[in-house]
């Protein structure tokens, strides 16, 4: 993994704010910027080759513009495009395998391109084929709001731990505080018991890292809607959670409930994977 952040872009005002958010997070972890713009049409028969050529010519003026926007924040040579061409999330996939980033910022709401193939379930099955952890933002988000308030929910899954390294590396970098929610969606005393410690051991790495927190509980079942009401009651910049290893019968990603708040959040919403995570953060 090198320090990248990948950015899907299709030039939507939505796309352009995923990327301004992602110049925010590049800025503050001095990482560079790679923009993918997948070029869909050169596989249509009817665009023959002088009518692709003059779409990759537009395409690569656009991004003329974004560079010259952004080289000044974080440099010259932090902020590249590639152009890709098929499948968006076939693209999205080759891009990450040959690029290794630590992270992808996507758009999830417009109404062209790549960021309408992304609404809904078709975000939430790209983070899970893509295996980074995803940002991903719906259109509407303030553009200008830091990373200052980050909701961690904790469930009964041993899983739900893991997303806690990168979570808390994004609140060294932006020096925010994490809400620690442990969700209760049981009645059962053993499965109460094991929220509590995970909870616990969530505290004592944020403690350890000086990381400033606050620890909260959330009982009920609608665990979607729910959070993203704590979300607005504090004013959350981002709600972290993890991708296929909390979708177990036992806890509240079961169901639709993961795919609702990817859907519905007007928060940011960051996917951890298992398989991709930071194991340790600096304590300077």
């Amino acid at each position: 993994m090198n320090n990248t952040i990948l950015v899907g872009i299709d030039f939507s005002e939505c796309s352009l704010n995923a990327l301004s958010h992602a110049v925010s997070i590049a800025e503050k972890s001095n990482s560079n910027i790679v923009m993918v713009w997948v070029n869909k049409l050169a596989n249509d028969k009817d665009i023959v080759s002088k009518d692709n050529d003059l779409i990759v010519l537009g395409a690569t003026q656009r991004f003329s513009d974004l560079l010259e926007k952004y080289e000044p924040i974080i440099g010259k040579d932090k902020i590249s495009y590639i152009i890709k061409e098929g499948r968006v999330y076939e693209a999205m996939q080759t891009a990450c395998e040959e690029l290794d980033p630590m992270l992808v910022v996507i758009g999830t709401h417009g109404m062209s391109g790549f960021s309408a193939r992304w609404l809904g379930s078709n975000a939430y099955r790209m983070s899970l084929l893509i295996d980074v952890p995803i940002i991903t933002i719906r259109g509407g988000v303030d553009i200008n709001k830091t990373i200052s308030k980050i909701l961690l929910p904790i469930d009964s899954t041993t899983e739900t731990r893991q997303k806690l390294p990168l979570t808390a590396l994004l609140a060294k970098y932006f020096n925010a505080t994490i809400y620690v929610l442990g969700i209760y969606t049981s009645e059962v005393k053993t499965v109460n018991v094991r929220v509590n410690s995970y909870v616990k051991q969530v505290v004592n790495y944020l403690v350890a890292n000086e990381i400033d927190h606050v620890i909260d509980e959330l009982h009920g079942t609608d665990v979607a809607d729910e959070l993203i009401l704590y979300a607005s009651k504090i004013n959350a910049n981002l709600i972290s959670i993890m991708d296929e290893q909390e979708r177990s019968a036992a806890n509240f990603f079961s169901g639709s409930s993961s795919l609702q708040l990817v859907t519905k959040s007007p928060y940011p919403i960051l996917i951890s994977h298992a398989k991709n995570i930071y194991s340790t953060i600096s304590k300077n």
